[in-house]
């Protein structure tokens, strides 16, 4: 007896070590580049070489059950830190994850982004602002975002956000109608701008900074132009290692990597 009690303390204390300083991070696309690159800097520091950080990103729905550690297909179970592209993601996040360690209280707005127009390399159609989107009629094939089921976007309305931002219904009216696409997501939506050479595709900047060898991006003018946070919330009872990577991502520690795509503060 007491040597079966022996063995099983013995198989826990490897079971529970196998998994010792390992952060799980989950997320959408677009962000991530930043992510990973602050955490390998983060990795790199002499007092975090024993820490192992993963970062999965991607549709919500392409990680959700492993983040929820309620699928037996993953590599990496269990979210410890989640990221968040807009405060409506991250309240959509937070009511999903309530049963599985999250909430809102250790929510933290990291960085900001504004939004921007994307448009194909050289930029042929000479696009100068979102004006040019409303008035021009040789510019009449636009992408933008969507919200859809079991799909999270940052971009969700943004276009209308910004067409409508000095009051006129007619400038909305004059987008929609050139509105091609409404992408289920932004990787969606960038797939579906390339592949269909589109005039502009209204996104966030952190997608030229990835992309920029196939992509030109345009800045909207101040006047309609708006902003997006991105958040992070660590898990209720985190781990040491998870609350350090947490810190180090409030602190401003990354700022320069993050700077990089775009993102501020």
């Amino acid at each position: 007896m007491v040597s079966r009690i022996l063995m099983t303390t013995l198989i826990a204390t490897v079971s529970l070590s196998s998994y010792a300083g390992t952060i799980n991070v989950y997320g959408a696309g677009g962000p991530h580049h930043a992510f990973e690159e602050a955490a390998a800097a983060f990795m790199s520091l002499d007092e975090n070489r024993d820490v192992k950080i993963n970062i999965t990103y991607g549709p919500l729905k392409k990680w959700e059950e492993c983040a929820k550690s309620i699928s037996k297909d993953c590599q990496q179970k269990g979210a410890d830190i989640l990221w968040g592209t807009s405060e409506h993601v991250t309240f959509t996040l937070m009511e999903q994850f309530k049963d599985h360690g999250f909430n809102n209280k250790s929510t933290s707005a990291i960085y900001l982004r504004p939004a921007v127009i994307i448009v194909q390399k050289g930029n042929p159609k000479k696009i100068d602002s979102f004006s040019d989107l409303i008035n021009r009629d040789d510019i009449n094939k636009v992408v933008v975002n969507n919200q859809a089921l079991n799909t999270l976007t940052s971009g969700t309305g943004i276009w209308e956000d910004i067409a409508g931002r000095e009051g006129k219904l007619e400038d909305i009216q004059k987008v929609r109608k050139k509105i091609i696409y409404q992408g289920q997501g932004s990787g969606d939506a960038f797939k579906y701008f390339n592949n269909t050479y589109a005039d502009a595709w209204i996104s966030w900047p952190e997608w030229y900074a990835s992309h920029s060898q196939k992509i030109d991006i345009v800045n909207i003018e101040p006047s309609r132009r708006i902003y997006r946070a991105i958040t992070i919330t660590k898990r209720n009872n985190a781990s040491e290692e998870t609350n350090r990577f947490y810190e180090y991502l409030i602190s401003g520690k990354a700022n320069k990597i993050f700077e990089k795509y775009y993102l501020v503060r």
